[in-house]
Formats: C-alpha cells, structure tokens, sequence
C-alpha cells in the first residue's frame, strides 16, 4: 500500500496527539510523542497493508512511545515534583478535547489511571470495539469489558461528587 504521510497526518494526527495526551497528560511530551509516531511511519510505511491496519498501527505505536515516556528515568525522576500527576498544559489540552473548556468527564478521565484512561479513550472517544481495543492493548476482551465497567463506575463516582460540591 502507498502512504501519502501528508494526508496520513491530516486524518489520523489528532487522533494520535490526543491518545498522546490521554496516557502522558503533558502536552509537550504528547507532542513530541506524535512526532516521533510519524517519523517512525516514514522508516516503516512498507510494512502497512491497507487503512485499518495503518490506525491500529498509529495507534499501538502511539501507546508504545506514551508508555516509553512514562518509564523513562526523566519522567520517573521528575514524578517526585508533581508533574506527572497534573494535566500540565490545561489550555492545550482543552483544545484538543473541545473547542469551549474541558468538561468535567474529559478532566475526571485525565485524572484516571493509566489504564482506564486507554481504554475509555479508545472506546468512547475513537469509537473502537470492545475487541478492537483489547486487540490494540494486547488484552483479553473481558479483561477489557471489567476495566471499562471499572472506570465507568470510578467516572460515576468522581462525577457523583463533582454534582454534590
């Protein structure tokens, strides 16, 4: 298959900041991240055998380069200062999300764990099957299904609260 990585990045590179931004919640690295996911398609785009094979790679490739970033020593390093558990950049990441503000879901997904926060993003926001997602996280569907009623259940509570301040 032929790959036209400017159009490539037309259609999938909001997808692949976002997702970014779902697992790091750091607009910067999130950028970096995105570039770095394109510069590899550029090194592999033989290896691609049609459209849906190109999204889930983008996207494995994406969650591979977040998760990088999360066990490096300078995010590990740098976590003991507090960056890593905020959104660090809340004016990006609203644009990103929505063009008004960032609702209270988007901003209680943010403040999920890690896997929660793939998951939901993945099925919700991308509109990927519960098998879809688990085969692009390497997880047993129901696996999949237990984590998204847990993180369902973690959004009711925390939105639940929200309503009650």
């Amino acid at each position: 298959m032929e790959i036209d990585i400017e159009n490539t990045v037309r259609s999938y590179g909001d997808m692949v900041l976002r997702l970014a931004v779902v697992n790091t919640k750091n607009m910067a690295e999130a950028e970096d991240i995105f570039q770095e996911v394109f510069l590899q398609l550029i090194r592999n785009k033989e290896c691609i055998r049609d459209q849906e094979h190109l999204k889930s790679w983008l996207i494995r490739v994406t969650i591979n380069k977040s998760r990088s970033y999360l066990t490096s020593f300078w995010n590990k390093f740098t976590q003991g200062f507090g960056e890593a558990e905020e959104v660090e950049d809340e004016e990006a990441i609203r644009v990103l999300f929505s063009k008004e503000s960032l609702s209270d879901v988007t901003r209680a997904i943010l403040e999920m764990p890690l896997k929660y926060r793939k998951a939901i993003h993945l099925y919700y926001y991308e509109g990927f099957s519960t098998k879809e997602v688990a085969d692009i996280l390497g997880k047993n569907e129901s696996t999949l299904r237990c984590e998204l009623s847990r993180g369902r259940k973690m959004l009711e509570k925390k939105l639940g609260e929200a309503v009650a301040l």
